[in-house]
């Protein structure tokens, strides 16, 4: 055997796995600093949001955990479509902090926009605390915001996506479907039931409006639509587009128990249906529907809540006079008489 072959074999490998232990040729891990946070708050622990662009204004108060209203219009719950993922939004972003075109502190506001920012954000917190921030021009690239904490002199860039989400909240405020103001020429049905509307024997009066013209057909009586009186109709035909305005009585009922205010699934309902527009510019049919319940003391509203897929709903106080004028349909129809040479019920202009 040979003995000095086999010790330079016994030392070669001994080399070898040490290389392989120690790899002198692998790539150095560079350590990375993670992005820096804007500001960090308890997303539990804001309860007021106040947020302002150059001209317009809105603000949420947190009234109880999980419900958010707005300032004004006063105790109008915000819609949880939209409100969704808001407040954990604004319970700080991380930023990205290249500025190897920037400096680090801001020596004059107007060079970043921020002497008169796009959008101003106060955010209360419990214990008296606020912080405030603003959001001023964006980017080159149009990817960022430049923003800043007011009361410290750091610059810090914010995802133009985040400064678009809260810029919306004030140009399409977060309002619930059934708050928003409706236009007649929008309105494309209007049902009016006197019990369950899924019921069969429950009596339903719908008015449709196609093409401009309105046609009515009463449950069971009618086979088919009919015809309005245009002079009788024109009166009335305001009524469609809701109720003159909400009261809230309770912001959120979250176990769907309204018996407390007279409204069950027996309850009588209005339903009004309308055309709305996608944010992708998609026109769609989409609808309110209001169970009524008993008149306020006074006599002077219902009680109404209006059903969703929603697990959380509000009791609103509606106008009585509005619903009692609505219900009365069922027993004045203002048909067109039949053989009339009379132009049929249009929608009014404008």
């Amino acid at each position: 055997m040979n003995w000095k072959a086999t010790g330079s074999l016994l030392v070669a490998a001994l080399v070898v796995a040490i290389v392989v232990y120690i790899n002198p040729f692998e790539d150095e891990e560079i350590y990375v600093p993670p992005s820096p946070w804007f500001y960090q708050v308890s997303f539990d622990d804001i309860i007021h949001i106040d947020i302002k662009d150059l001209d317009r204004q809105v603000v949420f108060n947190k009234l109880r955990p999980g419900t958010w209203v707005f300032e004004d219009p006063e105790g109008i719950p915000t819609d949880d479509y939209r409100w969704g993922g808001i407040v954990l939004l604004l319970s700080g972003p991380q930023t990205q902090r290249d500025f190897s075109t920037v400096r680090q502190t801001i020596d004059d506001p107007a060079e970043y926009g921020l002497d008169q920012p796009k959008l101003v954000v106060d955010v209360g917190l419990t214990a008296d605390r606020t912080l405030q921030f603003r959001l001023g021009d964006t980017t080159t690239d149009g990817s960022f915001h430049y923003a800043q904490v007011v009361g410290f002199p750091q610059l810090f860039l914010i995802a133009d996506a985040w400064g678009d989400v809260l810029t919306r909240l004030v140009t399409t405020p977060p309002v619930p479907k059934w708050y928003v103001e409706r236009e007649v020429a929008d309105i494309v049905e209007f049902n009016v039931s006197l019990g369950d509307p899924s019921s069969s024997d429950t009596a339903l009066l719908r008015l449709q409006q196609e093409d401009e013209i309105w046609r009515v057909r009463r449950f069971p009586e009618d086979d088919e639509n009919r015809l309005l009186d245009a002079d009788k109709w024109s009166e009335l035909v305001h009524l469609v587009a809701g109720p003159p305005g909400f009261e809230i009585e309770e912001p959120v009922v979250d176990n769907r128990d309204y018996v407390a205010w007279g409204v069950s699934e027996a309850s009588r309902t209005i339903e009004i249906r309308f055309a709305e527009m996608s944010d992708l510019g998609t026109r769609f049919i989409d609808g309110t529907l209001f169970r009524i319940g008993d008149k306020t003391p006074d006599g002077e509203q219902y009680y109404a809540v209006p059903i969703s897929d929603r697990v959380r709903t509000p009791v609103l106080r509606i106008d009585a006079e509005w619903a009692d004028t609505v219900f009365g349909l069922f027993e004045t129809v203002p048909y067109a008489d039949a053989g009339s040479t009379a132009e049929p019920a249009t929608a009014p202009s404008g």
